[in-house]
């Protein structure tokens, strides 16, 4: 799978010529940044939903 992502990643830099263009790693750092905030409310919530589970008995 990290083979397809570096694959991608490499066609995409042949087709801008080798550049990468500001907003397109502007882009994917906010991408990156959504994932990230998105996957520790998860665990918070599902944390948090245990523990409800584990005080209502």
């Amino acid at each position: 799978m990290d083979n397809k992502k570096l694959d991608l990643l490499q066609r995409l830099l042949d087709a801008n010529g080798g550049k990468l263009n500001a907003k397109f790693l502007l882009a994917i750092a906010v991408v990156a940044v959504i994932v990230v905030v998105g996957f520790l409310a998860f665990r918070l919530i599902l944390v948090d939903m245990i523990l409800q589970l584990r005080d209502s008995r």
